[in-house]
């Protein structure tokens, strides 16, 4: 696997920093984070984290999956949208918290602090980003997703993994994606966790109902593998649902309000501030 183009490097920050300097700045990922139809990628990239037994056990062992939905969401939301237009006092506060309670998530085979747990997270995180672009808005040129590519890294380095550790081509990147798609195996603990993912208990109705939108998409975007291990292959029902469902987002959501478009980041942004208010006076956002 090649280093990434030391040309897009940035300085690192010391090794007592709590993360890395990222390779660009996230331009293209500021575009993705105010559009809620990216929300739609979530399942997929949870569901490829969850392939990873480390990953899954920390899960598994650490929370509630069923019953914390709603407040899982607004946890990654803090994270992505801190991440990518937070200011030095918003990331402190957030970066923070997630350290402190990665640090308490380890056992015998799995630690939240791995810094290969994290290249997999925002690797999954890119993917699913790439599948929500590609399938309602068209394909990428090139040059646009290798640009996409390196500002994903961020992810990652926001988790503390080294910055050389990121792939810095696409070829070396889909490698990396597509060994660990064909040798990660799926246990038990993933396919629980799936479920709780997919049929959430005592889910607010303001989002319930985009459950099974979000389903189909899933099932259908999931690596077949992967999804064969996970008993959650596409019916031809699902597979009938996901092309008219596509037909239909490419036809309507150009023309929706702007603010329409964003309404769910505009609420994420405000509890994003009312986090990082809540750290300052805390130490951490429990309560919100």
């Amino acid at each position: 696997m090649t280093e990434p183009d030391k040309q897009y490097l940035l300085p690192n920050k010391p090794n007592n920093s709590p993360i890395y300097n990222p390779i660009t700045e996230p331009r293209i990922l500021r575009s993705v984070v105010e559009n809620d139809i990216y929300l739609l990628g979530g399942q997929v990239a949870i569901l490829c984290q969850f392939a990873n037994p480390a990953l899954a056990k920390g899960s598994y062992k650490h929370s509630s999956v069923a019953d914390q939905i709603p407040q899982r969401l607004r946890n990654t939301a803090r994270f992505l949208n801190v991440v990518v237009s937070g200011t030095d006092e918003e990331k402190k506060a957030i970066f923070g918290v997630i350290h402190k309670y990665h640090a308490r998530v380890k056992g015998e085979d799995y630690d939240a602090d791995d810094p290969e747990l994290h290249k997999w997270t925002a690797a999954t995180l890119f993917v699913s980003i790439v599948l929500v672009r590609e399938t309602f808005f068209g394909r990428m040129e090139k040059e646009e997703m290798e640009d996409l590519l390196k500002e994903s890294a961020v992810f990652g380095t926001s988790l503390r993994m080294p910055l050389e550790m990121w792939p810095g081509s696409m070829d070396a990147f889909w490698e990396y994606w597509d060994y660990n798609i064909a040798t990660l195996q799926v246990t038990d603990m993933a396919r629980s966790l799936a479920k709780d993912l997919l049929y959430p208990r005592n889910l607010p109705m303001g989002m319930a109902w985009m459950l099974p939108l979000a389903r189909v998409v899933t099932v259908n975007w999931l690596p077949e593998r992967l999804a064969r291990e996970y008993r959650l292959q596409p019916t031809l029902g699902s597979q009938v649902a996901y092309v008219g469902l596509v037909a239909w987002t490419r036809l309507t959501y150009p023309v929706l309000p702007a603010a329409l478009k964003g309404r769910r980041h505009q609420m994420y942004m405000e509890d994003l501030k009312k986090a990082v208010q809540r750290i300052q006076q805390t130490g951490h956002w429990a309560g919100l």
